[in-house]
């Protein structure tokens, strides 16, 4: 009593397969022991206007962010996070349209260091980078974790996306739809 009915839906096809893959990727996928084997919720989810590549019809769909854990490799070192974007129908089943290939979100910049009173931002957060397959990535966090996206107020076609920088600091970007839709979109 009191509780609300919860209808589980299932998707009638599987997820597509990314948009983009880097040399990374690549490697990531030949040896799947490195990544977690599924994508996780993080964030949800601005509506957008999408037109697949092959299609000349324009949909409305929601974007959101989830992200994907490394395994431990070698087993003495930590996780790490990457972060894709997808997009998916606004009815049930939800069927997942599209993913994005992974990426990272970076550190803050010199000049929000320089202005901000949080001695996170100032310490050995940055220190700590995004390390795979024997390559450190220097503009990457080892962890980043997407939060929230919204619409900016009085401008429908930015987003501020918010996420915690290696879990000591939080950071807010301002990016255009145009931009994240285009990471769903197969480089040509």
């Amino acid at each position: 009593e009191g509780f609300e009915v919860v209808t589980k839906f299932k998707a009638s096809k599987s997820e597509p397969n990314a948009t983009f893959v880097t040399k990374t990727d690549v490697k990531l996928y030949k040896d799947r022991s490195l990544l977690i084997d599924r994508d996780s919720g993080s964030a949800c989810c601005v509506k957008i206007n999408w037109k697949a590549h092959d299609s000349d019809e324009d949909r409305e769909l929601l974007l959101g962010f989830s992200h994907r854990k490394t395994q431990k490799f070698p087993p003495r070192m930590q996780y790490s996070y990457v972060s894709r974007v997808y997009a998916f129908e606004p009815n049930p089943p939800f069927e997942i349209v599209a993913r994005s290939g992974f990426f990272c979100l970076g550190f803050a910049t010199a000049n929000e260091k320089k202005e901000s009173e949080n001695e996170q931002m100032h310490g050995a957060a940055d220190e700590q980078k995004l390390q795979l397959l024997g390559q450190e990535f220097d503009g990457c966090p080892r962890i980043h974790f997407v939060t929230g996206i919204a619409e900016k107020i009085g401008d429908d076609e930015t987003v501020i996306i918010s996420y915690g920088v290696n879990d000591c600091y939080p950071r807010m970007i301002e990016v255009s739809k145009e931009f994240l839709v285009s990471l769903l979109n197969p480089i040509e």
